[in-house]
């Protein structure tokens, strides 16, 4: 949800907004890698860490917070009500996975 999101945004005509948006692309490949190869593990932290590259960088640019301030331009405001909800989802879905399939209790027989 979160690449549909960026390419809401993208194609709203979002200020300042590359020419050529890397999100999407990060995003969907990711995500189609965690899809395709999702018995192994190293996947799951390739996707988190997309995730994660995503949202700090959106963070540090900063101009999220003036698009979720204004619904008055109805498709930045919807891109962005869709993107970061879902980069949360999925850092907290991707921290859980991580922990689950690297750190394993052995159990006691």
């Amino acid at each position: 949800m979160a690449c549909v999101g960026l390419v809401i945004e993208f194609f709203a005509g979002v200020v300042d907004f590359p020419t050529i948006p890397p999100g999407p692309f990060i995003l969907g490949i990711s995500g189609i890698v965690v899809l395709a190869l999702g018995r192994a593990r190293w996947p799951i932290v390739l996707g988190f860490v997309a995730a994660l590259f995503l949202t700090v960088g959106g963070l540090i640019e900063g101009s999220v917070w003036h698009r979720i301030a204004d619904p008055g331009q109805t498709a930045d405001w919807i891109g962005v009500l869709l993107q970061w909800p879902s980069q949360v989802v999925a850092l907290v879905a991707g921290a859980l996975a991580i922990r689950q399939a690297y750190f394993r209790r052995l159990r006691p027989v």
